[in-house]
């Protein structure tokens, strides 16, 4: 009886065991098995957070490329830099070119200056230089009365005039200079593209003195006349400076060396040429002849000044600036 009770206790504590082994195992192992499961959720959670955090990073800084990339407002810039320089306001050319087809006389001068083209007055600017009356008037540019201010200076011009009633041998001629007028030898000279047959000549007195440069050329079955005047005067009481007549003959031969003469038929040549011809004379009856005309201009030195005739055809004279050449 004794060992079935042991036995049966033995079998109950063996059951009890196992209940306890049972339970420590399941009370043990569960929790750390839920805790790795758990941990292993969180894992790939945070991987698959991770990837997406790194696309959506990725999507939100593509579009940031292009505003950082500086070249394309760049070629805007520069290319709107052209249109503003548009904007700015043309200034007008220094220079303007005076034409004449007629005579064709064209020489550049500058704006400032007043032009006056002939217009067939009797009275000119400045007294020309022929040997012979029949000269027309082309034009005249005037230099202002307050280029050189705290100076001397009166007047000075720049006169051009033709003659078309005389020859080459005369137009290398001037008119005699009178007793109170100091005149240099005539001599040849280069301006630009023309060769001329220069001549001056000085006079006046302390309160007013003139200086004349004449320039003579031959071409066209006529002689071109280019005339530069500067003139001085001041009054007894007045405190001026001398004028540098050097500097303003600089800025009057500046427009007498742009000039060109192209090949034109003069108006008047024709006639002139006819009526040598239709006259021949002897060298004696030249000589006189030439010797009255010397002594009459000595007597009266001033050329008489004729506009073309009304039944040639002249061509208006015009302005033109740079742009329009």
């Amino acid at each position: 009886m004794a060992r079935l009770e042991i036995s049966s206790n033995q079998e109950s504590g063996n059951q009890s065991f196992k209940q306890i082994e049972g339970d420590g195992w399941t009370s043990i192992y569960l929790p750390a098995i839920c805790a790795g499961i758990i941990m292993t959720i969180v894992l790939f959670v945070a991987i698959a957070c991770s990837k997406k955090s790194d696309s959506s990073a990725n999507r939100i800084s593509a579009p940031a490329e292009p505003a950082a990339s500086t070249p394309v407002p760049a070629t805007m810039v520069s290319a709107a830099a052209p249109q503003a320089t548009k904007k700015v306001k043309k200034h007008r050319p220094a220079n303007a070119i005076y034409v004449n087809g007629t005579y064709g006389v064209s020489f550049s001068y500058p704006r400032k200056y007043r032009l006056a083209a002939g217009n067939g007055k009797a009275q000119v600017p400045v007294q020309t230089s022929f040997l012979k009356p029949g000269a027309v008037q082309i034009a005249a540019v005037d230099v202002p009365d307050d280029s050189y201010p705290e100076t001397d200076f009166s007047s000075a011009l720049l006169n051009v005039s033709v003659n078309p009633g005389m020859s080459a041998d005369e137009c290398a001629q001037f008119v005699p200079a009178s007793k109170d007028t100091e005149a240099t030898k005539p001599s040849t000279i280069k301006m630009g593209a023309n060769e001329f047959t220069a001549l001056e000549q000085m006079s006046g007195e302390a309160n007013h003195q003139a200086d004349l440069k004449y320039y003579h050329l031959f071409k066209n079955g006529a002689c071109y006349e280019f005339a530069l005047d500067v003139e001085t005067s001041r009054k007894a009481d007045e405190d001026l400076a001398q004028l540098d007549r050097g500097q303003v003959f600089k800025q009057l031969e500046k427009m007498l060396s742009s000039a060109k003469i192209k090949d034109v038929q003069v108006p008047g040549v024709e006639k002139a040429e006819k009526a040598s011809e239709s006259k021949p004379e002897d060298s004696t009856t030249a000589e006189t002849k030439s010797t009255g005309a010397k002594n009459d201009v000595t007597t009266d030195a001033t050329p008489t000044i004729s506009t073309p005739a009304a039944d040639s055809k002249t061509e208006k004279p015009q302005v033109v600036t740079p742009e329009q050449k």
